[in-house]
């Protein structure tokens, strides 16, 4: 009996220890981005940025996509904890990506921790493209080179961690829409794959060959089980849980906050999987009730730039696109003058936008309008 019960508390706390390290070692492996010296980290405080403590440099971080009073909205995690959230200046943020190269030479971007690291490397590699590597080099930030797996971080060789780290990877890590095949169409139905780097109710962004675009959403198509009414969605919950496994026992990878649209690739009973395209946020479930879906269908739009008194250049403190048409709603994203907006709809104080990856309101008086635009039937 006593044998039985040394057994059960030693498993638990061996489960524990792997579940703590699983989270810091997943977070530094699937990170692109880092800072690159130490910075303070700031919160929003009843709307208002306060500062808290230094975040120390090289710590592995993920933008948000949002921005508030100049700085850059991050996660991290800290002492093995789930991502926290803050801002940061966004001059301290550095790639934390490293390319390989397959053998059969394509290049594939990985995050830096995950180099230093053979073993945990070779899982990846095998379970993605069924091969593996030895002998390869990368470089460093600071220009220097190594051999894979011969620096490896603190911990990365722990064969315990980078078994569990290889299970969370093969069912979450996805780079920003890097595994979700998207395409998009041009007026003669011929197909380009892109890569999604902000995804719209009406206007996306997306990077072909390097370099950023704006299309209508109507354009994009990727591989999903849902049905058509429900091949886009909007977080609608201030703050919602991603998870792991589509059950509320599934570890949670990230929060987002409301107002984000996102792709749709399978709708359950109660979970909904989802690909988040922000950089470095991985594919992961979201509860169906935080959810609100859409049809990917074409939408008569119009467009214009955040603006202060007329002017879309200058310098001026970034304007807030809010989750309602109110005072007082809650903040979705800063963004500075002249950023593109996709308007949806207008009334005599607001405006209905997409922007930056979100949906929702934008005072009119912060807004000059261009032109009239349809999106194009499919």
């Amino acid at each position: 009996m006593k044998r039985r019960v040394f057994l059960i508390i030693m498993a638990a706390i061996l489960s524990m220890t792997a579940a703590a390290f699983a989270v810091e070692l997943t977070w530094n492996q699937s990170c692109v981005k880092k800072t690159s010296q130490s910075t303070t980290l700031y919160v929003d405080i009843n709307g208002e940025l306060t500062a808290t403590s230094e975040l120390p440099g090289g710590t592995y971080i993920r933008t948000t996509g949002q921005s508030m009073e100049g700085k850059t909205g991050i996660s991290y995690s800290a002492n093995n904890s789930d991502p926290l959230y803050g801002y940061i200046d966004g001059s301290v943020i550095v790639s934390a990506a490293q390319t390989v190269t397959l053998p059969n030479g394509e290049p594939v971007v990985v995050g830096e921790a995950l180099v230093r690291s053979r073993q945990a490397l070779n899982l990846w590699l095998d379970m993605n493209y069924g091969v593996t590597l030895d002998g390869q080099t990368y470089t460093d930030e600071n220009g220097e080179e190594h051999e894979i797996g011969n620096e490896a971080a603190a911990g990365d060789t722990n064969a315990l961690g980078d078994a569990i780290w290889a299970r969370a990877v093969s069912s979450a890590f996805v780079h920003n829409g890097a595994d979700v095949r998207t395409v998009c169409r041009d007026d003669d139905g011929n197909e380009t794959e892109v890569q999604v780097r902000y995804l719209g109710m009406m206007r996306s962004v997306i990077l072909v060959n390097g370099e950023e675009q704006l299309v209508d959403t109507c354009r994009l198509a990727w591989e999903s089980e849902a049905p058509e009414s429900q091949m886009l969605a909007m977080v609608r919950s201030e703050l919602s849980n991603v998870r792991f496994l589509e059950k509320p026992s599934g570890k949670i990878m990230c929060r987002v906050h409301g107002g984000l649209m996102v792709q749709v690739l399978k709708v359950g009973a109660h979970y909904t999987l989802v690909d988040i395209n922000q950089d470095g946020m991985p594919l992961g479930y979201i509860l169906n009730d935080s959810l609100e879906f859409y049809p990917n269908a074409p939408i008569s739009y119009q467009t214009g730039k955040v603006s202060v008194r007329g002017k879309i250049t200058g310098r001026f403190d970034p304007i807030a696109v809010y989750a309602e048409d109110r005072n007082g709603a809650r903040v979705v994203g800063r963004f500075n003058v002249g950023y593109p907006l996709t308007v949806y709809a207008r009334n005599d104080k607001w405006s209905e936008v997409d922007a930056g990856g979100y949906h929702g309101y934008i005072l009119n008086q912060y807004i000059t309008m261009d032109g009239e635009v349809t999106a194009a039937e499919q």
